[in-house]
Parts: structure tokens; C-alpha cells; sequence
């Protein structure tokens, strides 16, 4: 993989895929998806590799609400990315599953880790009972899902796809910023609320500014851009 990352910056692309035998599986030349085939084989592994690891502990260990959320979205990061295999000629047919991974990535099963992490960061470095973050997770993903999910249309609507996707997916992925500024609410409520002050004060600080962060991308990405009506 280091070898395949040296050859982006020093290697012509079309070398790349000459090299990599791009032409036993026609997999590069896409958009954010240019890794060639022995790369994405590679992600796919590590992907799995995750799901396998905390599956088989989340079977020997405690069955929680953050343990069904993260591995939920991580088997949702490993099949998602299964898209990116498949590049037909058809250029609507292309960016139709095209998006399965490039939007379903960010704005799904992303979300999913993004709120599991963090919501046992907050339990660690917090106290607060574990019973109250999981209600919050709920709520958070539950929109994350939904918005996202229905947003993708207004991306089918370009590529031929019926006329009403247009509004459905616009509003909707103006929705999307939502579950983002809830878990930055999430995140300083459960600080504010903490039962233990934590020596680790940099932990506190990172996982309050992930959801900020975060929070500030969407609100650009998902409600600025998406707004085409």
C-alpha cells in the first residue's frame, strides 16, 4: 500500500494503471474511487478486517447500543465500498452506484462510526450513565439515516432519474447538517453534565472539536451545495 501511495505522486496515472493491470478489472478513472483495483482490494480487506475484529469481541463482550451502531457502520463501510468494483460503460448507470459509495460513505454509515466513537469517548471521559448518551445516539443516527439515505436522490435527479428526486433530495440533504449540530450539542451537553473530571483534558477538548468540525463541513457540504431548487 506505501508502494501504491509513492506511485500517486511520482507515477503518470495511465502508468499507474498500466502497472497495476487496471485492464483485468476496469476499476480506475473514477472520481474519488481512482485507487487502482489492488488498492481497493486492499481497503476491502481492511475493512473486513475491522468488522471481523469487533464482531468477535462484541460476541465474547458486552452487547451495547454504541457496540450495534459501530459495527452496523463498519459492515456498511466494507459493503458500500463493494461499488466501487463495479464501472459500467453507461455513464448515468456509473454515477447511479457511483454515489452508493461516495455519498453512502460520507453521509451513512460514516456517521454511524463517527457517533459510536464518539459517544463512548463521552462515556469514558464523562461518567454520564451510559443509558442517557444512548438515547442521544438513537436520535442522531436515526436522522443521520434518514436524511441521508433520502438525500442521495438529488443526485439521481441529474442523471435521469424522475423529476420529484429533485426537491426530495434537495431537502433532505439539507437536513443533513442536523444530526452533525446535535452531536455537537450532544458532545457539550454530556461535558457540561459530566460526574468525573477527567485528567485527560486534551480527550475532552478533541471529541467536543470532532463534532464541531464536523458540523462546520456539513453545513457547507450538505446544505450549501445540495440546494438546487
Amino acid at each position: 500500500m506505501l508502494r501504491l501511495s509513492a506511485g500517486y505522486l511520482f507515477v503518470p496515472y495511465a502508468e499507474l494503471a498500466k502497472l497495476t493491470h487496471n485492464e483485468l478489472l476496469p476499476t480506475m478513472g473514477r472520481e474519488f474511487l481512482e485507487q487502482p483495483t489492488i488498492a481497493k482490494i486492499g481497503i476491502v480487506i481492511v475493512c473486513l478486517s475491522f468488522v471481523f475484529n469487533i464482531g468477535m469481541t462484541i460476541l465474547k463482550g458486552r452487547k451495547t447500543v454504541i457496540n450495534m451502531v459501530l459495527i452496523t457502520g463498519l459492515i456498511g463501510l466494507a459493503v458500500f465500498f463493494l461499488f466501487s468494483f463495479y464501472n459500467p460503460i453507461n455513464l448515468a448507470l456509473d454515477k447511479f452506484f457511483w454515489w452508493f459509495v461516495v455519498h453512502l460513505w460520507v453521509e451513512g454509515v460514516w456517521e454511524l462510526i463517527m457517533g459510536a466513537l464518539l459517544a463512548y469517548v463521552l462515556i469514558k471521559v464523562t461518567g454520564v450513565d451510559r443509558e442517557h448518551i444512548e438515547k442521544w445516539l438513537y436520535v442522531i443516527i436515526a436522522m443521520a439515516l434518514i436524511s441521508g439515505l433520502i438525500g442521495m436522490g438529488h443526485h439521481f435527479f441529474w442523471i435521469g432519474a424522475p423529476k420529484y428526486w429533485l426537491w426530495m433530495g434537495s431537502v433532505f440533504s439539507a437536513l443533513e447538517p442536523v444530526p452533525f449540530f446535535m452531536m455537537v450539542l450532544f458532545a457539550f451537553k454530556m461535558v457540561n453534565e459530566r460526574r468525573i473530571e477527567h485528567t485527560n483534558k486534551i480527550a475532552i477538548t478533541w471529541a467536543k472539536g470532532t463534532a464541531v468540525m464536523a458540523f462546520l463541513g456539513g453545513v457547507y457540504g450538505d446544505f450549501y451545495i445540495p440546494l438546487h431548487p
